[in-house]
């Protein structure tokens, strides 16, 4: 029995369902079966449920959105037309919108591509949202070279955790710079970035006054968070550097970020905004499987980690519907709170 979790209609303040579904349609020539295995609770769908991201659901279920930008999933059945996957195959979306936060789906072969399996699901699940952006970030964004410096805010973000692992294979330093918390607390997590090849760890509050910062070539920043955050890495930026705005996960309190006129006329920073949908999209379908079976390739011969300020699983088992359904509404409720310290949450599926 299949169950899934959907965006309410016509509700003021979106509210999550939980459904189960007691029948999957039959699949058409061109469509497959799959059985989602995981899926992670990205930033990207708190944005989509507050209504604030540009890509909308495509799926729907009664007539409500279902949720779910990336993930997971084994083919279970495939329609008499479909020849690229096969049953057994491992398959993660092609695009945004596709709906995994459900067990299963009955989805168009063409809105999945194939990967290569990796040790751990849990990698899998987070291929298009959280580690072909980070490789985007430090490819495209500009030229850069060995000894430059990024700077990026919400350090402790499994994207920032990325940025590091693939700015360091290219000789180029990280500044993460992370929300004030206890010293202890801090303490952790500066030394578990640093050993995943952060150069310098820093509070938002005293990243101004910070010696360490002085006179680095800091030639990237990548702005995840927007307001004060992000005009403390304008700030940061050597001349001639390059501002990325990425996310605004500091909201509407976050406020606007300031620009003045040293910014563009003295300093000659260039100021540019990124999706992650759309950088990957610039990569024909073959270029996205070479790349993505290419990042599985490094995590399986242990030259990428998953974050190592460690995951938090969340089960979703199909036998146990009411169990799963109370886990799963408190698991989006904390990542919409949003509170300091939270780890990312994958859903597992059983």
């Amino acid at each position: 029995m299949a169950q899934v979790l959907t965006i309410a209609s016509g509700t003021k303040s979106p509210v999550v369902n939980f459904h189960v579904q007691e029948n999957l349609a039959v699949p058409k020539a061109n469509e497959v079966v799959i059985k989602m295995l995981a899926a992670p609770i990205n930033p990207l769908d708190v944005l989509v449920l507050a209504g604030l991201y540009p890509v909308k659901p495509s799926h729907t279920y009664h007539s409500e959105p279902i949720l779910g930008y990336d993930g997971v999933g084994e083919i279970l059945e495939v329609g008499s037309s479909v020849t690229a996957l096969s049953v057994g195959d491992l398959v993660v979306p092609s695009k945004f919108g596709t709906g995994t936060w459900r067990t299963h789906a009955v989805l168009d072969a063409a809105s999945l591509q194939k990967v290569t399996r990796p040790t751990d699901l849990a990698f899998a699940s987070i291929l298009r949202i959280g580690i072909a952006p980070a490789f985007c970030l430090v490819e495209d964004m500009r030229a850069l070279k060995p000894g430059d410096y990024i700077i990026q805010n919400a350090g402790t973000s499994l994207l920032a955790q990325f940025v590091i692992q693939f700015a360091r294979r290219r000789g180029v330093n990280v500044i993460n710079v992370v929300r004030d918390r206890e010293i202890h607390e801090l303490e952790k997590i500066e030394t578990a970035l640093r050993k995943l090849g952060a150069e310098i760890v820093v509070t938002e509050s005293s990243l101004a006054g910070d010696a360490r910062i002085k006179n680095k070539r800091i030639t990237l920043a990548l702005d995840s968070v927007f307001g004060a955050s992000g005009r403390g890495l304008v700030k940061a930026l050597a001349v001639g550097g390059t501002y990325v705005q990425l996310g605004f996960l500091g909201g509407p309190a976050g406020g606007p970020i300031a620009i003045d006129s040293t910014d563009l006329f003295a300093r000659q920073l260039t100021m540019k905004g990124f999706r992650g949908s759309a950088q990957v999209g610039l990569r024909s379908a073959g270029e996205q499987v070479d790349l993505f079976n290419w990042f599985v390739k490094l995590f399986n011969s242990g030259e990428l980690q998953l974050p190592a300020l460690g995951l938090e699983k969340v089960n979703w088992s199909v036998g146990n519907a009411e169990g799963s359904k109370g886990a799963l509404l408190e698991a989006v409720e904390r990542a919409r709170g949003g509170a300091l310290g939270q780890r990312k949450q994958i859903i597992l599926f059983e």
